[in-house]
């Protein structure tokens, strides 16, 4: 949802709902509101909340996107060497023992994020409801490259 992604990554950039609020011209109850999921934000908002943040306007409007911010970010670190596993079969691990996501494909690197394509987590029941060979629904996140400890390149291709 918008709301937890506006939350998210307002702390990510560690401000508050006020200054926020000041940077793109609304009231900080707007911005309030906008994280509670009271509404969402114009288009035009939404183009200032996306540049404020360092993604793009699609990365914050859709539901296929999922941030993946668990710290509380850091020093911005220089990612330029990892243009070369742009395409590459990756496990991310995931600093502060926040686990790690595998047989993720790295898609792009810039502005401090990741974005991967990775498996979603299968619900889990008493009774398998998934059958073997149906393959696992990929979805897309964006992680914040200060809450990442490592990469390990995976040779097998999928």
């Amino acid at each position: 949802m918008i709301s937890d992604k506006l939350l998210a990554l307002r702390k990510r950039k560690g401000m508050s709902q006020q200054e926020v609020a000041d940077a793109i011209g609304v009231t900080r109850q707007t911005v309030s509101n906008w994280e509670l999921g009271q509404g969402s934000p114009a288009l035009d908002k939404a183009a200032e909340l996306a540049r404020l943040y360092d993604v793009t306007l699609n990365d914050l409007a859709s539901d296929e996107v999922d941030v993946v911010c668990p710290g509380k970010g850091g020093r911005t670190r220089d990612v330029h060497v990892l243009d070369g596993l742009v395409g590459k079969d990756v496990t991310v691990e995931l600093a502060d023992g926040e686990g790690a996501l595998v047989h993720a494909r790295l898609l792009s690197v810039g502005a401090g994020w990741i974005r991967l394509e990775c498996d979603a987590p299968r619900a889990v029941f008493p009774t398998p409801i998934f059958r073997e060979k149906e393959p696992p629904r990929r979805v897309l996140k964006l992680v914040d490259m200060a809450d990442v400890a490592g990469f390990t390149v995976e040779e097998d291709a999928r």
